[in-house]
């Protein structure tokens, strides 16, 4: 199976912390067996600095439905979710594979 990328789309509280928080829960939670990585990107939107896209990948789809659940039972993970002001999307992502025409 194809590796999977997890995507949230996360409008974040802000505040001084939030970056620290975020490394730290990064730093538990990539450490994980199963975990490939995790990824932060910012928006370019002056006016919506505190929306983030937070990436992981997973080297299939069973090892990202097994791992996932545990980011919420970890206590750095835990406060880095207690950061969160409205998770906008979340959504499991695979490799598009072109359908092929008999």
């Amino acid at each position: 199976m194809s590796k999977i990328t997890e995507i949230f789309i996360l409008k974040m509280k802000g505040g001084d912390d939030v970056d620290a928080i975020r490394e730290a829960a990064r730093a538990d939670f990539v450490a994980l067996e199963g975990v490939t990585s995790w990824e932060t990107l910012v928006t370019t939107d002056q006016s919506r600095d505190t929306l983030y896209a937070e990436i992981f990948t997973f080297p299939d789809h069973e090892t990202a439905k097994r791992v996932t659940p545990q980011f919420a039972e970890r206590p750095a993970t835990q406060a880095f979710l207690g950061q969160i002001d409205e998770m906008i999307v979340g959504q499991f992502f695979t490799a598009h594979q072109p359908k092929t025409s008999e």
